[in-house]
């Protein structure tokens, strides 16, 4: 059941507050939080030691003030590289939704769920839709799997901490032991697919965007009905790693 905005949760709504003060104090102090929220000091501390935990502030030992955590400095530029990403990227998914007659999608990952971002869409009559905006389990999607390859086997398993899978058809993977089967052959092969694994009659292969520090900081994909994709497997995954390469050098 959806909330209103009209009724905010008092909770998260009072942390979202403490987290914009930072625009214009760079330090806050448990008074300053206590007066502006109008709660107790007890309460104003609570609340501070709380976003400390996340790492979403961190505590200054010699002032007691609070500032930015790292976890906050990674979100800021999680958020500032996501739009560089979708900005560089329109143009070479345009080219290679044209190059592959099939749609294009820029993908990131975001927990256990891929994200699509940027799309093109093919001309193709019979094709894949754009699904910018929408989300879907990262072990079913080509992108998805592509960047889970990227993790640490402590990290993935950090993110799956059961041994079974939900989501998707008969055809995805449906246990942990199966999906780390599955990310080894995506590091062999640089690229990875998605076989009917999401939805019926749906093919799609993925190759990962890394910045010039080497880090995955997206997916590039085409998708396109299997009984046509799976005939040009070599040529999707030659274009769409070459079209990854390529945005992965335009970004810092």
């Amino acid at each position: 059941m959806a909330v209103s905005a009209a009724y905010p949760v008092e909770s998260i709504d009072n942390a979202a507050r403490i987290l914009l003060m930072l625009v214009d104090r760079p330090v806050l102090r448990v008074a300053d939080v206590s007066a502006e929220l109008g709660v107790a000091r007890s309460t104003a501390h609570r609340m501070l030691t709380t976003l400390q935990a996340r790492d979403l502030l961190r505590q200054d030992a010699r002032t007691k003030g609070y500032g930015p955590g790292p976890a906050l400095a990674r979100l800021g530029i999680a958020v500032m590289g996501a739009v560089s990403l979708r900005d560089e990227a329109r143009l070479l998914l345009e080219r290679l939704a044209e190059d592959t007659s099939e749609t294009a999608h820029l993908l990131v990952l975001e927990g256990t769920e891929i994200v699509f971002i940027e799309g093109v869409e093919s001309q193709q009559v019979i094709r894949a839709g754009l699904r910018t905006g929408q989300r879907g389990p990262a072990h079913t999607s080509a992108a998805g799997k592509v960047l889970l390859a990227e993790l640490s086997r402590d990290e993935l398993r950090r993110r799956y901490p059961g041994t079974r899978l939900r989501g998707g058809t008969e055809h995805a993977v449906s246990t942990r032991r199966a999906l780390e089967a599955e990310l080894e052959k995506v590091r062999e092969t640089g690229y990875a697919t998605n076989r009917e694994e999401s939805e019926p009659d749906l093919y799609a292969v993925a190759a990962a965007v890394r910045n010039q520090q080497g880090m995955a900081c997206g997916a590039l994909s085409v998708s396109g009905p299997s009984r046509r994709a799976d005939t040009k497997l070599d040529i999707l995954g030659d274009a769409v790693t070459a079209a990854a390469t390529e945005l992965g050098a335009r970004l810092g």
